[in-house]
């Protein structure tokens, strides 16, 4: 009777297994889309047997395996770092070029076009009151192209700006959930092994990663530290750090929860990619712009002073004007002249028309690093467009690589559908062919029960 009381109690044990092996299966499948989720094993030992000492052996359950491959993980956030920065830098620069129209006569280069044949025409009739109005409006509407381009510029500028204070706000979120996490796991221990709390915090982290690169650090008690650029700290244990954009010296920076400048530190990640476009890109897209118009209006002026309006004149007020300061793009304009007032002739040819000839030529001379203005707005519209085709093909490269490493991971630490059917069908049967020996030893209970009776 011993026997079969130890054999029964065996085989409800490793029925009981087998339930516990069958329910971490299910939870295996039923997340198999979860974010963050790696799968999990039961393990099985068999226990001790040993007929002479009366040891009945049987099977027990083991450990809960995590199969989370942290290489694996680490690689998908570099490759999501990498990913964010270009994804981010892409619809900024696709907001600047924008501005940089190269269709015939519109922006920049058809103002300038329009203005020089307006001063093409004035030289053919020197003294025409008509054809010198035409030049002073063409003028004026050069002054608008570049003002409009300047702040379309600005307005994109501002767009990065606002950017890269919601990504921020995202960041501290993120490190925000993170930090709850570690909380709980610090209130229960029990929580540690928890699959939906680690499921939730590296789904976290993957999140943060498109954002910021960082490092992550496993504490002995399982909770997560998370140091910026693998130097500022965001969360360690259940504290939490936050970051914050500063806009108030014009160029953004981005600070510690000591104030301390943390700009540099940024390295990759969408936050990386706007600080990049904000700070680097487009001061160099609108210098570029302010030299042009700067050098423009100069040009114009010295011409224009260098020779004698209808009257016989030397002018007294220039074409142009701007601010230095602010920006020449931005600020260019023209001063209320009369159509009289426009120095068309030589000083040596009083009333005739060399002047005219003379600003006219600006059209085509090597005015800015050897070349005319058109060639030097090609050479900035070119140098916008190489920047917004490495951010296309960046981000084209990145999502490739991104999904070979989603797929890697998956590989290692997800959940395979085909290969948890195949572990439910052997642990049902597993589960059946007990169930079935139970029953047979039930039987055989009840039958020497009746027997000694």
């Amino acid at each position: 009777m011993g026997g079969l009381f130890s054999a029964l109690i065996t085989t409800t044990g490793a029925m009981r297994a087998n339930d516990r092996v069958l329910m971490t299966i299910q939870n295996n499948v039923s997340n198999a889309s979860t974010p963050g989720y790696a799968r999990r094993q039961l393990s099985l030992y068999p226990r001790h047997f040993d007929v002479r000492l009366g040891l009945a052996g049987g099977v027990a359950t083991g450990e809960l395996i995590n199969y989370r491959n942290e290489f694996s993980e680490r690689n998908v956030w570099r490759q999501s770092s990498n990913h964010g920065r270009y994804a981010e830098q892409r619809p900024i620069l696709e907001e600047v070029e924008s501005t940089f129209s190269i269709a015939d006569g519109a922006g920049i280069p058809g103002a300038l076009n329009r203005f020089f044949n307006g001063v093409s025409s004035w030289a053919v009739n020197p003294n025409d009151p008509v054809a010198r109005q035409v030049v002073l409006d063409r003028a004026a509407s050069v002054a608008r192209s570049f003002n409009s381009t300047a702040k379309s510029i600005a307005a994109a500028a501002t767009t990065a700006e606002r950017q890269i204070a919601s990504t921020v706000d995202r960041i501290n979120s993120i490190v925000g959930r993170v930090r709850e996490i570690n909380l709980e796991m610090r209130t229960d221990r029990q929580k540690v092994d928890d699959p939906g709390l680690d499921a939730q915090l590296y789904a976290s982290l993957e999140e943060l990663s498109e954002l910021v690169d960082f490092n992550v650090l496993k504490a002995e008690d399982g909770t997560m530290q998370i140091l910026l650029g693998g130097q500022t700290p965001l969360v360690i244990g259940d504290r939490q750090y936050e970051i914050r954009a500063d806009f108030s010296f014009g160029t953004p920076r981005i600070l510690n929860a000591q104030e301390a400048d943390i700009t540099a530190q940024v390295g990759n990640g969408g936050l990386a990619g706007l600080l990049e476009t904000r700070n680097q890109q487009i001061p160099t897209y609108l210098d570029d712009l302010n030299r042009m118009a700067s050098t423009f209006a100069d040009r114009v002026n010295q011409v224009l002073a260098g020779g004698l309006d209808a009257n016989g004149s030397s002018p007294l007020v220039d074409l142009f004007t701007y601010d230095p300061v602010l920006g020449a793009a931005a600020t260019l304009t023209t001063n209320p002249l009369e159509p009289w007032q426009l120095a068309g002739a030589e000083t040596t040819a009083p009333g005739g028309n060399g002047n005219a000839l003379l600003l006219a030529s600006l059209s085509e001379s090597a005015e800015l690093d050897g070349g005319s203005f058109h060639t030097f707005y090609g050479e900035l519209g070119a140098k916008l467009g190489r920047d917004l085709q490495n951010a296309n093909d960046g981000m084209q490269i990145q999502e490739e690589l991104l999904s070979q490493s989603k797929e890697l991971r998956a590989e290692r630490s997800g959940v395979s559908l085909d290969e948890e059917a195949a572990r439910l069908v052997e642990a049902q049967r597993a589960y059946q062919a007990n169930a079935q020996l139970f029953q047979v030893l039930n039987e055989l209970t009840d039958v020497l029960i009746n027997l000694l009776r």
